[in-house]
């Protein structure tokens, strides 16, 4: 019974790590509530996923030296924190730091809990159990776009939610009960991972320091698939940030409709790559979600039209749904003795989802499609990386 409580504290961990996402998914919503340009909006993604960049290696490091559960407890309080802000105050700065605590606790979270699936996992099932997970994960960002469509028009009405904002328009604040709902979750997960989940250390990890992170850069297969999550997250990023904008502008549909279409695709996509992977290899399956993307990024060149519009979004989500899990257990599964300075090195990658859409976000101030060329550009390096794969499975 313990077993599955411990293993039941994990997947809530990574449904916590879901909420995390909420930053990318705020990029459109905010810029309609605050009222300010796509370039100003894109600094929610920024301040979301920045620490991703700066908390990872330091992460990895001191996870090697005090356990994965100890660090798993630390990333709830963090995140914890930064959902509790928007209660006391709201502003669009207020916001900003809610995101960059939020997102401090989801990369502690992403460094402690990726390579935890691989302590319980089964010889040659990483993969597969890694891309189950994530989609448990994709469940807790679809709740972002889900509660905000569910309830967030309805709470309008309450002064809570309607907050007059000096010299414009009120602020539809119905997105802030986003906050008081994650505080709830994170404070049960915490409750289980202190209870349920051991702090075992694999006696054969030696503890890892920052001079030993960054030189594992200098093996080129690492470094070139830490630049594969770098441009895989900033492209998915861009993708929640700019593809609700289309709806908003051409069908009048509010931006958390295309992010939970989005977000459903990525889950069934992670869910069936659980599946897949199970009797397909990483490499093969890599090339196949690439080609699904680039398929579903094309047709957003495409005039207006709701059938290609809505089957780009559904091909995105399915095709994006696995490219982190696959770059991160085939890295892992090629340098196991490196997996603490590995998993601080590829959540350092994810700080791509805070650069990449400042570039797409200036192309969009131009014309809003003009964003998904920088997005066809990430997919062909994510292709590179596969090529390349496929060239030293076979050295």
């Amino acid at each position: 019974m313990k077993k599955s409580l411990s293993v039941f504290a994990v997947f809530l961990v990574f449904l916590a790590m879901g909420f995390g996402d909420a930053a990318n998914q705020l990029v459109s919503i905010v810029q309609e509530a605050f009222h300010v340009t796509p370039f100003t909006a894109s600094f929610v993604s920024l301040f979301g996923m920045i620490m991703f960049g700066i908390l990872s290696v330091p992460t990895g490091v001191m996870q090697s030296k005090i356990g994965k559960k100890k660090m798993l407890v630390i990333g709830l309080i963090v995140f914890l924190l930064g959902a509790v802000l928007p209660a006391m105050a709201f502003s669009f700065p207020m916001i900003l730091a809610a995101v960059m605590l939020m997102g401090a606790g989801a990369t502690i979270l992403q460094v402690a809990g990726n390579p935890l699936m691989k302590d319980v996992s089964a010889e040659g099932k990483y993969s597969s159990n890694l891309s189950f997970a994530q989609s448990v994960k994709a469940i807790g960002t679809l709740s972002t776009s889900l509660i905000i469509a569910l309830v967030g028009t309805y709470l309008m009405k309450h002064s809570w939610f309607r907050i007059e904002n000096t010299g414009s328009e009120p602020i539809n604040a119905g997105f802030r009960i986003l906050f008081p709902i994650f505080a709830a979750i994170l404070l049960i997960t915490l409750i289980m991972v202190a209870v349920y989940v051991p702090n075992n250390k694999n006696s054969d990890e030696k503890p890892t320091t920052i001079g030993k992170c960054i030189a594992a850069l200098g093996n080129s297969y690492i470094l070139m698939m830490f630049f594969g999550i770098f441009f895989y997250c900033g492209a998915e990023a861009s993708m929640f940030g700019r593809i609700p904008s289309i709806l908003s502008e051409n069908a009048n549909i509010a931006p958390s409709t295309g992010n939970i279409v989005l977000i459903i695709a990525l889950f069934i996509g992670r869910f069936l790559g659980g599946i897949v992977l199970r009797k397909m290899k990483p490499n093969t399956f890599l090339f196949i979600t690439i080609a699904v993307s680039a398929i579903g990024n094309i047709l957003l060149f495409m005039p207006y039209n709701p059938v290609t519009t809505w089957l780009s979004f559904i091909l995105i989500g399915i095709g994006f749904a696995n490219i982190f899990p696959l770059i991160f257990s085939m890295c892992i599964e090629r340098y196991p003795n490196l997996s603490n300075e590995i998993s601080g090195l590829m959540t350092t990658a994810i700080v791509g989802a805070a650069f990449v859409p400042l570039l797409t976000g200036l192309a969009a101030n131009a014309n809003p499609r003009y964003a998904f060329i920088v997005t066809l550009a990430c997919l062909a390096y994510i292709t590179f990386v596969a090529i390349m794969n496929t060239k030293k499975a076979k050295n």
